[in-house]
């Protein structure tokens, strides 16, 4: 169970502590192999004669087996983070059935939220992710949500076989502004993303924002939720427009100048950093630039 760890802690919802079974993967770039789940055991502080919510990232069949463990428990739920509320998924008691869902206020300030932006194959879903890695420490909660429907996420990067990974992002990718009658639901989509990441930023200590590769007016409310920003772009004649969309409510952390060659080059460092730097794919170990990872660091407050 070395990838696993198990803690008992308390979600606090106003005046109410819930007993919270959190879930820390130790090497959460690495994928798991299912047969590990027959070793988890739950540690001994935690109290089956009172309710249990499941919390943290995990791959489903982990939630499963630990539902599993948990059933001598009066109730059960899970977590829903961009949700902030808590499903209830095994009772054995009147008061909750399966399927309730119980709203939670939590009580955290805000973390910092950074917006990442830039136009379409500039690498910026490479560079969010390593970003999200070198900032994903123990005792530190960093979360990456993709505010996109282009079909990536996390295990994207976590797995090596490529082919299977293109082809399901190519199924799983719904290109809704392309079609008139999808493209009406994108201002309600990014209300949802935005309600998404106010939620999310009062559960976590940092927080990055994917937006996806064109600065449209419709992620305003998306943004408004952020704290910060970095631009990630091959073309610099774009990088004006992201500053358009972010400035007015962000404050600006970087500009990534994007190329193929590798690079790390300091253009100016005031008023604003700017570098450029490269390459960002999938199949190379990406390099994060020291300047740019400082001034992260440095807005999360994480040093």
């Amino acid at each position: 169970m070395r990838f696993i760890q198990l803690e008992v802690s308390r979600l606090s919802a106003g005046e109410t502590a819930y007993q919270t079974l959190s879930i820390s993967l130790s090497k959460p770039q690495i994928l798991m192999a299912p047969d590990v789940i027959a070793a988890v055991q739950l540690p001994v502080s935690l109290d089956l004669s009172r309710e249990v919510v499941i919390f943290g990232q995990a791959p489903i069949w982990l939630y499963a087996r630990l539902v599993r463990l948990c059933q001598a428990a009066p109730w059960v739920g899970c977590y829903a983070a961009r949700d902030q509320q808590i499903v209830v998924v095994h009772s054995r008691v009147a008061e909750l059935a399966v399927g309730d869902a119980v709203p939670v206020r939590l009580n955290q300030t805000p973390c910092p939220a950074i917006l990442i932006g830039g136009p379409p194959n500039s690498g910026k879903s490479v560079f969010s992710n390593a970003l999200r890695q070198v900032l994903q420490q123990p005792q530190r909660r960093v979360f990456l949500h993709r505010a996109s429907w282009d079909g990536e996420g996390n295990w994207t990067y976590e797995t090596g076989n490529s082919a299977l990974v293109e082809s399901l992002v190519r199924q799983n990718e719904y290109r809704i502004h392309e079609d008139p009658a999808t493209a009406k639901l994108i201002p309600s989509y990014f209300q949802q993303q935005a309600r998404t990441v106010q939620n999310l930023r009062r559960l976590t200590d940092c927080l990055l924002v994917d937006v996806g590769g064109l600065p449209q007016p419709e992620k305003l409310p998306l943004v408004e939720q952020c704290s910060h920003y970095i631009v990630i772009s091959r073309l610099p004649d774009e990088v004006a427009k992201w500053h358009g969309l972010c400035r007015p409510h962000l404050e600006p952390l970087a500009v990534i100048h994007s190329v193929l060659e590798p690079t790390q080059t300091i253009v100016k460092q005031a008023p604003l950093l700017e570098v450029v730097a490269g390459p960002w794919r999938v199949e190379r170990e990406p390099e994060l630039p020291p300047a740019v990872l400082a001034a992260v660091l440095s807005s999360c407050q994480l040093g």
